[in-house]
């Protein structure tokens, strides 16, 4: 389904829920403003998306979208979307919108590859047989404001030159959760051998992670727990030497920077959700059931198989992406 692109005024782009899966789907909408570049371009996305796309430039409108609306709220979002007439509409979710709106155009539903694609791939995936022109290495995208780069300035101070390393303890799931005893660890290895400077971030559903992260470390640290908003988390992150991460959405927010991590993956898979970064490194469990989509796990429905990684696993890790 090849586009005539003279007649795409009016672009509708759906995109996930999640903060970290939004952030991987930031690339094909750099591949529409591209293509499109005098488009009046929509976004439906779930509330963590508002940051993201409120401040890009070709983006005119951003509906949040709720998951729990009436059935007569869900009907008169159609009709309001139906009567906007786009032209082309692209929708990570594969969802009945597209039809229902009635949009010219819009991409066939994308049935997953053979071989397993990292989800910025298999999300740009979704513009093959369109006729675009789609680069190698299409630009995530993260607004950062003057504000957000001096209140990171102010926190970085001098430490830029003794080397900075972000430390991530949190994630959704607790099966994907390290140990943050074994963080704890880590940091301070980082700090004694290293010479890093340590922050430690989260959002505010991780503040018990971090306190108790904060409770079992012996150098001290900068907790930045709650206390940055997403453009403020990427330049901390586009300004470390490194980012030791659970799966979680720091992880693609340090993708999106262009910054060396070291992931911590149990259950997870890494060909899907990992760093894009060849010179990143994702430490794994030695296990042969994983990766896996448990919601429990037999190794332990606590701790999962993401626990049987051990410190000295990720700190050797850490030095070899640092060039230690």
């Amino acid at each position: 389904m090849k586009i005539d692109r003279t007649k795409i005024k009016k672009i509708l782009f759906i995109t996930l829920n999640n903060l970290g899966d939004i952030i991987l789907t930031t690339p094909v909408l750099d591949v529409l403003c591209r293509n499109f570049p005098n488009a009046e371009i929509d976004v439906i996305t779930g509330p963590p998306g508002k940051d993201v796309f409120q401040d890009h430039p070709s983006v005119r409108n951003v509906m949040v979208r709720q998951k729990r609306m009436s059935i007569k709220g869900r009907v008169r979002e159609l009709m309001a979307l139906r009567n906007i007439r786009y032209d082309l509409t692209v929708d990570m979710k594969n969802s009945l919108i597209p039809w229902m709106i009635g949009a010219k155009y819009r991409p066939k539903v994308a049935f997953p590859a053979k071989r397993a694609l990292h989800k910025r791939e298999e999300h740009l995936s979704k513009l093959s047989g369109m006729g675009l022109d789609v680069p190698q290495d299409p630009h995530f995208f993260i607004p950062v404001s003057e504000a957000e780069k001096n209140f990171i300035d102010r926190q970085i101070g001098d430490a830029k030159s003794n080397g900075i390393c972000v430390i991530n303890p949190g994630s959704k799931s607790h099966l994907k959760r390290w140990d943050v005893k074994k963080f704890s660890k880590l940091s301070d290895n980082i700090v004694n051998e290293l010479g890093f400077k340590v922050f430690v971030i989260g959002n505010s559903d991780d503040a018990d992670i971090v306190r108790m992260f904060e409770d079992n470390v012996e150098q001290k640290v900068i907790n930045l727990c709650g206390r940055t908003s997403l453009g403020a988390l990427s330049e901390l992150i586009k300004r470390s030497d490194i980012i030791v991460t659970n799966d979680s959405a720091p992880l693609h927010v340090a993708s999106a920077a262009g910054t060396k991590s070291v992931a911590i993956f149990g259950p997870s898979d890494e060909k899907k959700y990992g760093p894009i970064s060849s010179e990143s490194i994702v430490v794994t469990p030695d296990k042969s059931c994983r990766p896996c989509s448990n919601a429990l796990c037999s190794v332990g429905p606590e701790e999962g198989c993401i626990s049987e990684i051990s410190v000295e696993e990720v700190f050797e890790a850490v030095k070899k992406v640092v060039g230690l």
